[in-house]
């Protein structure tokens, strides 16, 4: 079987039609994944802008942002990638053939990626510059591309909803 022929047929199962053509389950789902877009990029903004130094947090230590506002992005994120995978479910054929949702999908992965390089590679040396209000140029790189990427992600994410 090949990948369209697949996703041919997960398109056509009853939970997919039910999905997509009942009056409530998308647009309730497609809220609650809105509603965990707003909270987990609009924190994921702030850690960014806190990174780049043009917010009124400069003044506030990084790892302290990053304690208290990193959880609660990170919950918002499960809410948006389990309402995220139950609209792929409702649209397995209509994301399929979406350049839109490709990109999209490549663009998570690419944030993903950026979030490890962040932890894995910056983040450890923190307390180096912790408090100061320029951060390295790779925080300052991680907060750009984060912005970019999300920015990206959430236009593919309109284009392929409307289009």
């Amino acid at each position: 079987m090949h990948f369209v022929e697949f996703v041919q047929w997960l398109n056509d199962r009853h939970f997919s039609v039910a999905l997509r053509g009942d009056d409530w389950p998308f647009p309730i789902i497609e809220t609650v994944h809105i509603l965990g877009l707003g909270v987990s990029v609009g924190l994921v903004i702030w850690i960014d802008l806190r990174l780049l130094g043009v917010t009124m947090l400069r003044h506030e230590r990084v790892s302290e942002i990053v304690s208290q506002l990193e959880p609660w992005a990170m919950g918002g994120f499960i809410v948006m990638f389990i309402s995220g995978f139950l609209l792929l479910l409702a649209e397995p054929m209509k994301c399929y053939t979406a350049l839109s949702f490709r990109l999209k999908v490549i663009m998570l992965i690419l944030a993903g990626l950026n979030v490890w390089y962040f932890h894995a590679k910056v983040y450890p040396t923190v307390a180096e510059w912790d408090e100061a209000p320029a951060v390295p140029w790779r925080a300052r790189m991680v907060g750009i591309l984060s912005l970019t990427l999300w920015f990206g992600i959430i236009i593919a994410g309109r284009w392929t909803a409307y289009f």
